[in-house]
């Protein structure tokens, strides 16, 4: 993932979300529309808001087809952090009405930032946080 790999990753983001008042929850289970039952890495909720926050631990098309999925059982927008950041892939979503967004884990405090950034102000508008 990145130098401080996925966990430490989830701590520092939870950490700092937690101090800007976001309710948390890691390792989330949700039941989506099908039945099917969807594990969150972080899920993130302010009010009747809610955006779920998924680690790359595969190829990145591979995780976004899985968020799309997610997404479209359950309608809670996705981000997802990936190592290995695909622009073609971001704006192929960016010109869908599907709310998955990829973020790079190149630069830690930028992953943050950008997060809080889409969690604050556009929780359930479609967009692509570009690196």
């Amino acid at each position: 993932m990145s130098k401080l790999g996925v966990e430490k990753l989830r701590e520092v983001l939870v950490n700092k979300l937690l101090d800007r008042k976001f309710r948390i929850r890691e390792h989330h289970r949700v039941k989506g529309f099908s039945g099917v039952i969807h594990e969150l890495d972080i899920l993130v909720e302010e009010g009747d808001k809610r955006c779920a926050i998924n680690f790359c631990r595969s190829e990145v098309t591979i995780e976004l087809i899985k968020a799309i999925a997610l997404y479209l059982d359950t309608k809670i927008p996705q981000i997802i952090v990936c190592k290995e950041y695909k622009k073609d892939l971001a704006e192929m979503v960016k010109e869908s009405n599907i709310k998955v967004s990829i973020v790079s884990a190149e630069n830690l405090d930028v992953v943050i930032e950008k997060i809080v950034e889409y969690l604050s102000s556009t929780l359930n508008q479609t967009k692509v946080l570009l690196p």
